[in-house]
């Protein structure tokens, strides 16, 4: 076997293999059986002819194509763990001479991970400095957290009165464009916040004043600069009626609403609770502001070519990501689409940029912890492995988790946060 390795632009390598027939016979047993499976000779049922017999019967081209393709199988992923080829994705491999019973050459070509000469990061890092104010929290922050929770916790009433602003309303309406119901244009029992529920400009003002049961139709023009441009200055035709209007009636703000909040003895404690909350959140803003500052001053001075295939990887993951935040709130995933007015290939153009940016700072972060070489040990990937799942309650998702990947997941995580330290270790605070 001969093997040849050339570098090719944007981060691809191109494998060329020369097998010979030494390298091939291994194969031909496996070949003959799956070239027999359909093969009709007199005296025998398909696939149950002597392999003997059957070669007889067999194109000897094919027989050796059939080789070569199961050689190519087993002998690529070899070749790639052999010479530390760092891969990425599925290779484009073609066979590019067939010489029975002497030569089988192909040629695979696979993106790799790129190769980084960083700068000096350390030094970046010592310079780029932390603020050394004391973050502060503030009395007007703490009572609209307190609010927040007061309006979680507030119970809706049904009221028979005018809607106005801010009223919880539910709806049944149509949206007509020359007497067609436009796309998205019809719902049922359909609730919202008015003055939030983002519909054409003028819908919701049409709305106040109705009250429970009442009906009413209007027209109205979009507006020249409405996202959805096949609508943009169309006259509409809108019938609604009106279901339900409900309001929030909030709770008092006192020991016992800090009692039913948590183990709080009475509101001083939840307020002073909420202000170290709110703290903490500042220090972690405050260090993830460092840090993202800090990568974005590496990945300057750093010239690296980022495989396509990274990128497209990188926004599938921030497509489930969304995804898995929308399921969260309770909002379909098309239906979140329908309100951005984009579909999924606008979306996914949309995230290319931060896409290719969550990749540099990724494989920084890699070459950063090679050239410190950073180890992990297997007792702290675990603990990062349980911690996680602990954060999962649903049985049934934790069973779909792929436990090398779950593995892989939690070695970044301690990784990055190693390679962090370090960082962080080289900035001087100041003013």
């Amino acid at each position: 076997m001969k093997i040849q390795i050339n570098s090719l632009p944007k981060s691809k390598q191109e494998i060329i293999v020369s097998l010979n027939q030494k390298d091939l016979l291994p194969f031909k047993e496996n070949a003959l059986r799956e070239l027999n499976k359909n093969l009709q000779i007199n005296g025998y049922r398909p696939g149950t002819a002597p392999l003997t017999i059957a070669e007889n019967y067999l194109d000897p081209f094919k027989v050796y194509e059939k080789m070569a393709s199961l050689a190519i199988e087993k002998i690529y992923p070899e070749i790639i763990k052999e010479k530390n080829i760092q891969a990425i994705g599925y290779p484009s491999i073609n066979i590019t001479k067939i010489v029975p019973n002497q030569e089988v050459e192909f040629k695979a070509e696979v993106a790799v991970i790129p190769a980084l000469k960083l700068p000096d990061y350390k030094g970046i890092a010592g310079k780029t400095p932390k603020k050394n104010k004391e973050l502060k929290v503030r009395e007007e922050e703490i009572e609209e957290a307190l609010s927040w929770l007061q309006s979680s916790r507030a119970n809706l009433k049904s009221v028979n009165r005018p809607a106005k602003i801010d009223d919880i309303v539910t709806i049944d309406y149509q949206i007509k464009e020359s007497d067609k119901i436009i796309n998205n244009g019809e719902d049922k029992n359909h609730s919202f916040v008015l003055g939030k529920g983002n519909f054409i400009p003028g819908f919701e003002d049409s709305l106040i004043g109705l009250k429970p049961g009442e009906k009413k139709e209007f027209e109205l023009i979009v507006p020249s600069d409405w996202p959805q441009k096949d609508l943009q200055n169309k006259k509409l035709d809108i019938a609604v009626q009106l279901k339900e209007i409900k309001i929030k009636e909030l709770p008092a703000l006192n020991d016992d609403f800090a009692q039913n909040i948590g183990r709080f003895k009475n509101l001083e404690a939840l307020k002073k609770s909420i202000k170290e909350g709110l703290l903490l959140e500042k220090q972690q803003r405050e260090s993830e502001r460092w840090r993202l500052e800090v990568l974005e001053k590496i990945a300057e001075k750093t010239n690296i070519e980022i495989p396509e295939i990274l990128i497209q990887n990188e926004i599938g993951i921030m497509i489930e990501e969304l995804k898995d935040q929308l399921e969260r709130i309770q909002m379909p995933y098309e239906k979140y689409l329908e309100q951005i007015k984009k579909d999924e290939e606008d979306l996914k153009r949309g995230f290319g940029e931060l896409a290719r940016k969550r990749v540099v700072s990724s494989l920084i972060l890699r070459e950063i912890a090679l050239l410190e070489n950073i180890e992990i040990p297997e007792e702290e990937i675990q603990n990062k492995i349980n911690e996680i799942l602990k954060q999962i309650p649903e049985d049934e998702v934790k069973q779909k988790i792929n436990p090398d990947d779950l593995k892989v997941f939690a070695s970044g995580i301690i990784r990055n946060e190693k390679v962090f330290q370090i960082l962080e270790e080289q900035s001087a605070p100041t003013d």
